[in-house]
């Protein structure tokens, strides 16, 4: 059985490298050519919670050049949804079938019009990743994997899939209702994800500046309101508590900060963004989602200023 992945950074390495380290067929498809000329030449390595070991994988810039698959894991940052999804309707087998391992909403839909609304799992993960330089990533947070079918049944593909994770130690969760966890999940990148990457600072160090403390808890309501005014029923009493208390033991640096550092673009406008546009035209006031959308912005345009200041 075969297993593209589409994006091959720090999610879709981490996936990738811990299948093929059990003996899964494993090929990937990335858009940084040093990257995969890095993988091809000398092997993906992976270091940290999952040890440190190299695999042999195949690695294309061209989705076409990959082979065709049973199962596809789309780990690209949001804005790339669209294009991940016209490749993988070239790249899937006459059976096969996509795995989302997004963050932000929206992503669902994108890949169902692309491959098909019966040919899509959904998921989320706690996973973390460092991509350290080209061909090299580190493993620095294993969480849960929650996977689930849209219509909620507990398919034969949906336990391959769970079956093939576990050995391959992802910490696969099957779950009833896996859109409403991802709208938790939503809440959760909301309320950490960019302040992290404006700030410098790890998830753990937040509380310890009162102020920022309290604005996040700011964050994390205006997310709340928006998720619960659409509909959807987090199951967490308190939000603003359980995400804090994840931050209290978590060091990693969230993937934004890491799109920051490399003068990357982000996924603020699937987070945080989505917030502030929604809640506006729900009549919702979510001024603090706007506030760090706009700084989050500004941070992305910085690299693309040169000379020095005046």
């Amino acid at each position: 059985m075969q297993f593209v992945v589409i994006g091959a950074g720090n999610i879709g390495a981490v996936y990738g490298g811990n299948l093929a380290r059990t003996g899964q067929d494993v090929a990937f498809v990335d858009v940084w050519p040093e990257h995969v000329d890095r993988i091809n030449r000398d092997g993906l390595r992976l270091e940290g919670l999952s040890g440190d070991f190299e695999v042999r994988v195949l690695a294309v810039t061209n989705f076409q050049k990959a082979p065709k698959a049973d199962a596809v894991l789309i780990c690209v940052n949001a804005y790339s949804t669209a294009g991940a999804g016209a490749a993988a309707r070239c790249l899937l087998k006459e059976e096969g079938f996509c795995l989302t391992l997004q963050n932000g909403v929206g992503n669902i839909e994108a890949i169902q019009e692309a491959v098909g609304p019966n040919r899509v799992l959904a998921g989320l993960s706690f996973m973390s990743g460092d991509l350290a330089g080209p061909g090299v990533v580190r493993h620095t947070n294993a969480g849960p994997t929650y996977l689930g079918e849209l219509d909620r049944s507990r398919s034969a593909r949906l336990q391959w899939l769970n079956d093939r994770f576990a050995l391959a130690g992802l910490n696969p969760m099957l779950v009833e209702d896996i859109v409403e966890t991802i709208w938790a999940k939503f809440v959760h990148n909301c309320g950490i994800n960019a302040i992290c990457a404006v700030t410098g600072l790890r998830p753990s160090q937040i509380h310890a500046v009162k102020d920022l403390d309290e604005f996040q808890s700011k964050i994390i309501e205006e997310a709340v309101a928006l998720v619960r005014a659409k509909g959807h029923a987090l199951t967490g009493a308190d939000e603003v508590s359980k995400i804090k208390e994840y931050c209290a033991h978590k060091s990693h640096r969230p993937s934004m900060m890491q799109h920051l550092d490399r003068g990357k673009q982000t996924e603020i406008d699937s987070l945080n963004g989505y917030v502030a546009r929604e809640s506006k035209r729900l009549g919702l006031a979510a001024p603090y989602n706007d506030a760090l959308t706009s700084l989050v912005k500004g941070r992305e345009f910085r690299p693309s200023i040169s000379g020095e200041d005046v």
